[in-house]
């Protein structure tokens, strides 16, 4: 694995300005026992985010981390392995979960694509049966990194005086009231 690309580059920054990230990153080590616990390579960009960032607290998206976890905590090797015999429908070998929608459905690497040390992203839908097709999300991690971050930035942001909170704003008008 080389280092990473321009474009890898420039949507890391793009995450970092997205939130107040914090970042735990994980070890060369870290991201080699994942893989031989998965039995795969992870896709480049993926690797090197985890080197970069690994675990991300207050970060903008829900990635799992290769980083050996704190109880009860649990990361990607964790997960897929439920994913795999504790859920309904398993998922299979060759889709390695990576993140989630909140409701179920599974993002995941389809490792079977492997190829110049990406993979394309898919959705493992928790609705359906183990025969179906997943559906397609993003042609890497990365494209599907980029399209999350510029996605979150065009969401409608509330005024400084919706997302104070209520106290303030009460302050305010009263002030406002009794000018």
């Amino acid at each position: 694995m080389s280092g990473p690309t321009p474009r890898y580059r420039e949507v890391a920054r793009l995450f970092r300005e997205d939130a107040d990230v914090v970042a735990l990153p994980a070890t060369a080590e870290e991201l080699a026992a994942a893989e031989q616990a998965l039995g795969c390579r992870l896709p480049d960009s993926y690797r090197w985010f985890q080197l970069e960032f690994g675990d991300v607290k207050n970060g903008p998206l829900d990635i799992y981390s290769v980083r050996t976890p704190e109880p009860p905590e649990r990361n990607i090797v964790g997960l897929n392995f439920d994913s795999r015999q504790e859920t309904y429908p398993r998922l299979p070998a060759h889709l390695i979960t990576f993140s989630d929608n909140g409701g179920g459905d599974l993002l995941c690497f389809d490792a079977s694509a492997l190829r110049d040390g990406e993979c394309p992203v898919v959705w493992w839908d928790h609705e359906l049966d183990e025969s179906q097709r997943p559906a397609p999300a993003a042609a890497s991690f990365v494209d599907w990194l980029e399209a999350e971050l510029h996605e979150r930035a065009a969401e409608p942001k509330g005024s400084l005086l919706q997302v104070l909170p209520r106290i303030y704003l009460e302050w305010i008008r009263h002030w406002l009231k009794n000018r």
